[in-house]
């Protein structure tokens, strides 16, 4: 199980100093904390308050506001916390997704316009991508806007591409491959963004783009490339992959015949505990127990 930590919203120490109300004609100050010195109050606030207590005080005092959003202005990380607990109904916060959405699209640092093309808004900020992926879900769902797969794409591909999120560009293929969030199924779309994450050594696109070039969906068919790719991502740990690997040696595609390395391949899988690779390897065990030894213990492992 696993716990989420939140932090406690952080203000300046003389934030409350700046907001106190103007002295009525007694001398007195329409407040209720005009005793407690503001950097006292901050202080509290720092160490004992959530984001729900902050959304309280809010409601105290006309000058207090805005207190929410300017905490969450003290930092990325205290603005991404902000969204998420509107977002969640966490962090001590009612439930307000149109308002978490707001406050997402300030700290994207992303335009997209009605033809759902993207831009960073300030080319000298930096673009949060977390931001970018929270808003593409909450078009994806309807959650706090209107259900929109179009600005939901838009925003899932401009997470990649002016974020750098490697994984937002293996889901935008995932979208396209199976018609996700009633995305018109599109093989040549998903074997290009297939291409875009495994070109920056993401596994499971390696993976999955060597199938598009092993059956030619999408892509030309092309048992070479195929290979590559199925090679890259075993050597990197990817568990079918490495039975893919066996599988092209042993049926001659893109490489010469080799039931050897086969079973060396069809080995390693199979210690990773690939079922597949197991029965080929018993099929092959007459070649397997010379090439591998030892091979019999898998088995029964």
């Amino acid at each position: 199980m696993t716990t989420t930590t939140f932090h406690q919203p952080i203000l300046p120490p003389l934030y409350f100093d700046n907001l106190k109300a103007p002295k009525t004609t007694e001398g007195k100050r329409d407040c209720t904390t005009s005793d407690l010195p503001a950097e006292i109050l901050s202080l509290c606030l720092t160490r004992f308050a959530d984001w729900g207590d902050l959304a309280k005080l809010a409601q105290v005092q006309k000058s207090w506001s805005n207190i929410l959003d300017d905490a969450a202005g003290q930092s990325m990380a205290m603005k991404w916390e902000l969204a998420q607990g509107l977002l969640n109904g966490t962090c001590g916060l009612a439930k307000n997704p149109k308002r978490a959405i707001k406050v997402m699209r300030e700290l994207s640092n992303v335009n997209i316009s009605e033809e759902c093309e993207s831009e960073m808004a300030d080319k000298e900020a930096v673009c949060f991508a977390p931001a970018l992926k929270a808003i593409a879900k909450c078009y994806f769902e309807g959650n706090g806007v209107e259900k929109e797969s179009k600005l939901g794409l838009a925003w899932l591909k401009a997470a990649f591409e002016l974020g750098n999120d490697i994984d937002a560009a293996y889901e935008t293929a995932i979208i396209y491959e199976y018609g996700h969030h009633q995305v018109l199924v599109d093989v040549v779309a998903a074997a290009a963004w297939f291409q875009k994450a495994a070109e920056q050594s993401h596994v499971e696109a390696m993976s999955e783009l060597g199938l598009c070039y092993e059956l030619g969906c999408g892509v030309e068919q092309n048992d070479e490339i195929a290979l590559d790719w199925y090679t890259k991502a075993a050597n990197l740990g990817h568990i079918t992959s490495k039975y893919s690997v066996g599988e092209a040696f042993e049926e001659a595609r893109g490489v010469p015949q080799s039931d050897s390395e086969a079973c060396i391949w069809y080995y390693k899988a199979a210690l990773a505990g690939d079922e597949d690779s197991k029965k080929s390897l018993r099929r092959l065990y007459d070649i397997a127990r010379i090439v591998v030894p030892g091979v019999a213990q898998i088995f029964n492992a």
